[in-house]
């Protein structure tokens, strides 16, 4: 697919609308736009426990999932990781893809972290019902976190980045949504932000408690047409239990909601980690949406480990469901010790 410099994009072999109905999409008006990027757009080991994370977070893929937990995590520990994920209800005229890659680098009191994240959405355009509307937001993530023990097993974290954003928005010739998912190329506007993470985490004995809010400035990146795609403020809670030496439960809940593809998104996560042999590692998990048009349809999560050799891990998980959750798979190195 082409676009032209006003944003509008064309499907090859199909006529421009005609004049007449672009000014009627425009009196009509466009729906408020919003771009969420969601907690669960990377971190392979974190989405093979259904996204139950929070109060796990122990490697570097923490800078992301909670600043805090690096206090308490490996010495030392670097992670490429890249996830993706769509949805595409059968029931919905909606559609939605993301994917998301991290290169993180960590110590217990600092870390480095570069993270690409890309979400695309389609919906029936307003006034047309032959066009599809697509949003795409693509950022580039620069951070670094700085972590602080308050007291004894009690530290907090905060992960200050700097946004490239690039968003876009337009009206389309097709009601194909995966084709456009999959082929649409949108003329988008870039713009930088500045933005922070902070997280919280306790550590007993027994397991974790931690809290983190991302996006804490919300920035928002202009699509050049006069609208905005948002980075939501996102707070979550989560706590993990040891049962055994090398097994655990944990749990996540979301404290705040997202307006998403589908409708709101509030998201409850249960997830499990345990050492099945000395080089394997087995993850399962599930999550809800707690809210919005398909609240309380479980997406399921399986995940693995496996130790190459000394510190050097490969991670792997899946993720599925019903076509009303994001299904998807992901792939990660870790080097940890």
């Amino acid at each position: 697919m082409t676009g032209d410099c006003s944003g509008y994009v064309k499907l090859p072999g199909m006529r421009r609308p005609a004049l007449a109905s672009f000014l009627m999409a425009m009196i009509l008006g466009l729906p408020p736009a919003a771009g969420a990027q969601t907690t669960e757009s990377v971190g392979t080991r974190a989405q093979g426990m259904g996204g139950a994370f929070v109060g796990v977070a122990d490697d570097a893929s923490a800078v992301y999932w909670n600043p805090a937990g690096l206090a308490g995590g490996a010495y030392f520990s670097l992670v490429i990781d890249g996830n993706t994920a769509r949805s595409v209800p059968d029931a919905a005229p909606q559609g939605e893809n993301r994917n998301g890659w991290l290169l993180a680098l960590s110590m217990p009191a600092l870390g480095l972290s570069y993270a690409r994240l890309q979400t695309t959405r389609v919906r029936p355009a307003v006034g047309i019902p032959e066009n599809s509307r697509v949003e795409s937001l693509l950022t580039h993530q620069i951070g670094a976190t700085l972590v602080h023990s308050i007291i004894d097993n009690l530290a907090v974290g905060a992960t200050v980045k700097l946004v490239r954003g690039t968003a876009a928005s337009a009206e389309v010739l097709g009601n194909d949504r995966e084709d456009l998912l999959n082929h649409t190329d949108l003329l988008g506007h870039s713009s930088t932000r500045g933005d922070l993470d902070v997280g919280v985490m306790a550590v007993a004995s027994f397991g974790r408690l931690g809290l983190t809010v991302r996006n804490l400035t919300a920035p928002g990146f202009d699509t050049g047409r006069g609208e905005e795609l948002q980075l939501e403020t996102q707070a979550r809670l989560g706590g993990s239990v040891l049962l055994l030496p090398e097994w655990k439960l944990a749990g996540d809940i979301d404290l705040t909601s997202s307006r998403g593809t589908f409708g709101d998104v509030r998201e409850l996560a249960f997830g499990t980690e345990g050492q099945v042999i000395r080089q394997l590692t087995a993850r399962a998990g599930l999550r809800f949406n707690t809210i919005g048009d398909h609240d309380w349809t479980p997406a399921y999560s399986a995940g693995v480990s496996y130790a190459l050799f000394g510190a050097m891990l490969i991670d792997g998980q899946i993720t599925t469901g019903s076509d009303n959750v994001f299904r998807g798979w992901g792939l990660a190195g870790r080097f940890v010790f």
